[in-house]
């Protein structure tokens, strides 16, 4: 099901890097091919631009080096923030039009006077050609930096990444505060893992603040149960063309990602979205319902259940989370709960069960020790209540979560 398993790596963090100089678009090419993604990298603009891929994570900076620049604090501090705790690299790109000595030495002084002079242990001088390089080789002894062409630098930056993986460029916040970096951080990454489109802002312009709740895991663990019983705590009414379709089967009912919408459930919509398990033998073109899953499930406005059966434990299941964390590209235990099915079969204490269950106890510790037990067999909506106040509880979701039942108005589009 997941093949050679046991010699995969843990999770690979990224390597970041910041894509820095004064021409758009040979910062954009470079950011491209570096992700090996020709469209990764095409919008014109004097902004941050942050692109990824399963090694790396580019952030394309504005011009730093524009004396003109309205607010050039806020831009550094959206850098770091977006790079944070810091980046693995820094990229200076210089076309061959402005490849003079001088010139580029002034602009590796200037990011030495913004980031401070340990940036060049972490900076490499990207040129468009071969003749422009050698014309400024001298400046690797000069600031001890490296160089390199446009027509190498998607291999250069795999042996950096490897040669390099963890040691980040640490910035000594002489003049911002790290706690204003972090919080910029969490804002502009909630803001670019759920931009705005036009499909979602209501008639009055507003931006829809729609919560994903994504159910993950293998097959015949109760996913799709799992999330009729949200369904059902919203509306008991609910027929069965507009729950999830779900029955025992040898083979995967869910064989695509499904989506319900919860209108107000304390206050804030919520999208239900069920998956196919990713890793099954059967299920055709896995990738592509990976994507779509990626749509709903990002850092920010999402909740992932881990959906886990009681009494049941593979191999497979052993390794759920790294893989699914290798597919989808972020470390997703930060933003999960680990759901346990047949609730109705646990016959003593559930923290005794899981402490003593070393498989289950190791998964729920990875997730920073967040559980919850689901008995899809009840009707019984204190359980869902329970589930939602502890998502609030974690990660302040619904600020207007009152402790009684589930709204009337939680009606299924």
């Amino acid at each position: 099901m997941y093949p050679n398993r046991h010699l995969l790596p843990p999770y690979p963090e990224k390597f970041t890097i910041a894509l820095l100089g004064e021409r758009v678009h040979l910062k954009n090419n470079i950011g491209n091919m570096i992700l090996s993604n020709p469209n990764a990298f095409v919008t014109v603009s004097n902004s941050h631009v942050v692109a990824e891929n399963d090694s790396f994570k580019v952030v394309n900076a504005p011009d730093f080096f524009d004396e003109k620049c309205e607010h050039p604090d806020q831009q550094i501090i959206d850098l770091m923030a977006m790079c944070y705790p810091g980046p693995n690299l820094f990229i200076l790109s210089v076309d061959s039009e402005n490849a003079q000595e001088e010139k580029v030495t002034a602009q590796i002084i200037t990011l030495q006077g913004i980031f401070g002079e340990r940036i060049t242990a972490h900076l490499v001088l990207i040129l468009a050609d071969n003749e422009s390089c050698h014309s400024l080789i001298h400046l690797k002894e000069m600031f001890q930096i490296q160089l390199a062409t446009t027509e190498n630098v998607a291999q250069e930056c795999r042996n950096w990444r490897h040669q390099s993986l963890h040691h980040q460029f640490q910035y000594d916040y002489k003049n911002y505060s790290q706690d204003v970096v972090r919080r910029r951080r969490t804002a502009l990454e909630r803001l670019r893992c759920n931009p705005p489109s036009h499909h979602e802002r209501a008639g009055n312009g507003a931006v829809d603040n729609t919560l994903n709740i994504v159910l993950l895991g293998l097959s015949g663990t109760g996913k799709s149960a799992s999330a009729n019983t949200i369904l059902a705590a919203g509306d008991s009414r609910l027929d069965q063309r507009q729950l999830f379709a779900s029955r025992a089967s040898s083979l995967p009912v869910t064989t695509e990602c499904e989506v319900r919408i919860m209108a107000k459930p304390f206050g804030r919509p919520v999208r239900v979205v069920d998956t196919p398990d990713f890793g099954h033998e059967h299920l055709k073109n896995p990738q592509t319902h990976i994507e779509e899953c990626k749509k709903y499930c990002q850092p920010g406005l999402c909740v992932l259940l881990l959906v886990l059966q009681l009494g049941r434990f593979t191999d497979a299941e052993g390794e759920i989370l790294q893989s699914l964390e290798r597919a989808l590209g972020w470390r997703i235990r930060e933003s999960t709960i680990v759901l346990l099915t047949h609730g109705d079969d646990l016959k003593r204490n559930r923290e005794q069960f899981t402490s003593e269950h070393t498989p289950f106890s190791n998964i729920i510790q990875m997730c920073g020790g967040r559980y919850h037990l689901f008995n899809n067999n009840s009707k019984d909506t204190k359980q869902v209540i329970a589930l939602m106040q502890k998502m609030s509880n974690y990660w302040n979701i619904f600020p207007k979560f009152e402790k009684k039942a589930l709204l009337s108005e939680c009606l299924l589009c």
